[in-house]
């Protein structure tokens, strides 16, 4: 056999397979390396392959490229298991070293180009795992650094996770607390509290803004608000534990309470002024009626019972409105049934059977709204008992309505039945005394207008329109 260095000087009709008997074995050896060298190179190759879908994951950018490589180098396995058996006069039948010398630079070129581009995906996956682990422990540093707590269990109620915010809320440190149940946290009344929020997540419930109270180490009851989230296990997905945000919320609850508490103190203290405003307006009016018990002209009674009927309709806001829990706002319809009884109490000696409908929606009104139209209606209600009827009529009728109308205004009719009043007259003219109260009150006080419509046999109709006045605060 000739010097293996011999194998490398095989002219081109030697490598076709037209070789001398001396010189098979040298083909034979060279093949043998070849086959060898390229087996080794591929499997390599493959192996760097495969290493790179792991690193890169990106399996359907490399799947193709080690796969393929996989295959030749099989292939190469292949033709070195057959060159070990065949025979030496069977040369014709053996690879031929020109095709085989080719796949196995190719191979060589391969495993350079994986080799070289190796690195640069290790130094991507590496630079993503950094700031993924950077990211992680930013949002680590957040969690720790809260004010809230931020407590992990299991579901046994075990502490797994504990932040400075915890310390801080409950008083006990990350070594005191750790593995041990937060059961002890909630008060003996809410005892079972814990359990039942653990039941909740068990079926991937979410809590939120759960107000409850919790003991601290030093025995304090501390005002808490929960959000529970369940935490899922990797990989199954089964819910392992709960994730705990606490809020200390006592200093809030304390200040609503001491709000609550100055509140009710103020609503007492209102109520207690409309209740004397309200007395004090009743002793006047007593004093008017004790005053008219002295009187017997009749024109200087009326005028005293007028009187005594308007101080009585302010008087009677005032004790609705110690009555209701707004003590800015009345019921209008309960105050105006309340208003026409008092009026019809103090003309009772008229001979005439009268019937009042009242129409007015559930409406509130702030009360300087509803002291002027009080006023109003007590004015034309009073002048329908005293003028609109004739004595012995028994199908008398005053109709009171109060509507909403459209653009947030409101519509007041008094009506009545009566003989009416003469055609032509001109309200602005009119000189009684309760006509042009009613004028002021309306277009003055409350801004609107008034629309006075009458016939004879088809009564009298007073229509004013008007908004609600906005109340202007008065230093």
């Amino acid at each position: 056999m000739s010097a293996p260095g011999h194998v490398l000087r095989l002219n081109c009709r030697e490598l076709r397979g037209e070789l001398k008997p001396d010189q098979q074995p040298e083909l034979l050896m060279y093949l043998k390396i070849l086959l060898i060298s390229s087996c080794v190179v591929q499997l390599a190759a493959a192996a760097l392959s495969f290493r790179l879908i792991r690193v890169t994951g990106r399996r359907g950018a490399w799947i193709f490229l080690a796969a393929g490589v996989t295959v030749m180098a099989l292939r190469r396995l292949i033709s070195l298991f057959e060159l070990y058996h065949k025979k030496i006069e069977a040369i014709a039948y053996l690879p031929k070293p020109l095709p085989e010398t080719v796949s196995f630079l190719s191979s060589v070129l391969i495993l350079v180009g994986i080799t070289l581009v190796a690195p640069i995906f290790r130094n991507v996956r590496t630079v993503e795992r950094r700031k993924a682990k950077e990211t992680l422990q930013r949002l680590d540093d957040v969690v720790e650094l809260m004010d809230d707590a931020v407590v992990a269990v299991d579901m046994a109620g075990r502490v797994t996770h504990w932040n400075m915010g915890a310390e801080y809320v409950y008083g006990y440190s990350k070594g005191e607390i750790l593995t041990c149940s937060i059961s002890g946290f909630f008060t003996q009344e809410r005892a079972t509290e814990m359990q039942d929020i653990l039941n909740e997540i068990s079926y991937g419930a979410h809590i939120k803004n759960y107000e409850t109270v919790h003991l601290t180490k030093d025995g304090r009851c501390i005002n808490v608000s929960l959000t529970v989230t369940p935490i899922a296990a990797i990989p199954s997905g089964a819910i392992a534990g709960a994730s705990f945000i606490v809020r200390d919320i006592t200093q809030r609850v304390n200040l609503i309470e001491s709000l609550r508490k100055s509140l009710d103190e103020k609503t007492l203290l209102l109520q207690e002024i409309h209740h004397r405003v309200k007395n004090n307006m009743q002793i006047i009016s007593s004093l008017v009626y004790l005053q008219s018990a002295q009187i017997s002209d009749d024109s200087l009674m009326g005028m005293f019972t007028e009187m005594q009927n308007r101080i009585k309709s302010m008087a009677l806001i005032h004790e609705k409105l110690y009555q209701t829990k707004d003590l800015s706002r009345i019921d209008f319809r309960d105050y105006a049934d309340s208003l026409v009884e008092n009026i019809r109490a103090s003309y009772s000696q008229w001979n005439y059977l009268l019937t009042i409908d009242i129409d007015i929606i559930s409406v509130s009104l702030n009360i300087e709204t509803a002291i002027p139209c009080g006023l109003i209606i007590n004015e034309l209600v009073s002048n329908a008992f005293k003028y609109a009827f004739t004595d012995g009529q028994t199908d008398a009728l005053v109709s009171i309505s109060l509507k909403v109308a459209e653009g947030g205004g409101c519509d007041l009719s008094v009506a009545d039945n009566g003989i009416g009043i003469s055609a032509g007259l001109d309200i602005n003219s009119i000189n009684s005394l309760g006509l042009k109260l009613v004028k002021t009150l309306a277009c003055h006080q409350l801004g609107g207008s008034l629309e006075l419509i009458s016939e004879r046999a088809r009564g009298t109709e007073f229509k004013i329109k008007f908004h609600e006045l906005v109340y202007n605060q008065r230093l």
